[in-house]
């Protein structure tokens, strides 16, 4: 039987290191992935717009349509205080508008891996943990990716067995790029497909805080100035 016949080979990029750095990147290969084999829509995870904001830049002219999939307003740690995150907040209002204008998607709901479970800890024993902790160990970016792509479908922004190109990354920015056929999470473990590897860090071991790790890479000093409304020239 000839090669063809049992299979396709495609390319998986591996980065050297984890986080913001990769995001530009991650989204060129997952743009290229898309038109390849026809996809039209592409998830991306954004607590603050930012990697939003650079995924439709990168996406112009394509027909490919953007969902992003954001946290619900709350804070994260960072080296120089709390960085507000989610698009629900007053302080990234006008990058909600400015994406919606331009016909973007966008989703927040409750994390399936992340829901009311947690509220008995972050590392309580229920199965959300225990979801979350398996997928971490193809990297956080995989897990984020794979998280968004349910929540998208739950929101009606995906169908269910529909397939999409998915972004998510190690704390901020983007670093993983997964083809996807996606399901609501009530049909996760029958339905959930993960079809392609098309980019990820191939180091996911991480430590926390991320940040402080030799492993990750990134500008967060754009963290704590308020993002443009425009597709920007730099950040994630």
């Amino acid at each position: 039987m000839k090669g063809r016949e049992l299979g396709v080979s495609r390319a998986t990029f591996y980065f050297h290191n984890r986080g913001e750095i990769n995001t530009r990147k991650v989204l060129e290969l997952a743009r290229d992935r898309a038109l390849e084999l026809g996809i039209g829509k592409m998830v991306v995870a954004s607590e603050t717009g930012r990697s939003a904001l650079k995924a439709l830049k990168v996406l112009e002219g394509t027909g490919i349509r953007l969902i992003v999939v954001t946290h619900y307003p709350g804070e994260t740690r960072g080296p120089r205080g709390d960085i507000p995150i989610g698009l629900g907040r007053p302080e990234y209002a006008h990058v909600k508008r400015y994406l919606e204008e331009r016909g973007v998607v966008i989703v927040q709901g409750t994390r399936p891996f992340g829901g009311i479970g947690r509220a008995l800890g972050w590392d309580a024993p229920v199965p959300a943990t225990f979801v979350d902790k398996a997928l971490e160990l193809f990297g956080p970016g995989t897990k984020i990716a794979i998280e968004a792509a349910v929540m998208a479908t739950d929101a009606g922004a995906l169908a269910g067995g529909e397939e999409a190109v998915a972004l998510g990354g190690t704390y901020k920015g983007l670093d993983t790029a997964l083809v996807v056929r996606t399901c609501w999470s009530g049909s996760f473990f029958t339905e959930f497909e993960v079809l392609e590897i098309v980019a990820k860090p191939r180091r996911t071991w991480i430590r926390l805080p991320e940040y402080e790790q030799e492993g990750w890479k990134g500008d967060l000093d754009q963290y704590y100035r308020a993002p443009k409304g425009e597709p920007p020239d730099e950040g994630a």
